[in-house]
């Protein structure tokens, strides 16, 4: 692991993989019929840390550091299941949101863990 802004971005990304999965165990409890009354809140730190992520990674990449296109199309992408999960939340009944909630959890996880792994393979790539 390097130090500096690699490193935090590095530990970020472990810890944005973390929250993703947690998310999903979440959003498989309450598919399940359980209501987790914070998992709303929980949702948005995950996001938090995703926008933190992403803002550190723009400043390794102006700063002239590189990853592979994977990495970053990959990384871009996580943003897609997280923002239908913040957007549409509040206009599907209880049952239908629960299960998409589950559906863009599941998603911004696995998402979340190939950017991670792309990333710790193609760190320093040359530009």
């Amino acid at each position: 692991m390097e130090g500096g802004l690699a490193g935090i971005h590095e530990i970020l990304g472990g810890l944005v993989v973390v929250a993703f999965i947690v998310m999903a165990i979440l959003a498989a409890i309450t598919a399940a019929g359980r209501d987790f009354r914070w998992i709303r809140q929980a949702s948005f730190i995950a996001a938090g840390l995703l926008a933190l992520q992403y803002l550190v990674g723009v400043l390794l990449l102006a700063n002239g550091f590189s990853n592979s296109p994977s990495h970053v199309a990959i990384a871009l992408l996580v943003l897609i299941p997280v923002a239908l999960q913040h957007s549409s939340a509040r206009r599907l009944s209880s049952q239908s949101r629960a299960l998409a909630l589950l559906i863009w959890a599941l998603s911004a996880a696995v998402l979340s863990v190939i950017a991670y792994m792309t990333g710790m393979a193609g760190a320093g790539v040359p530009a």
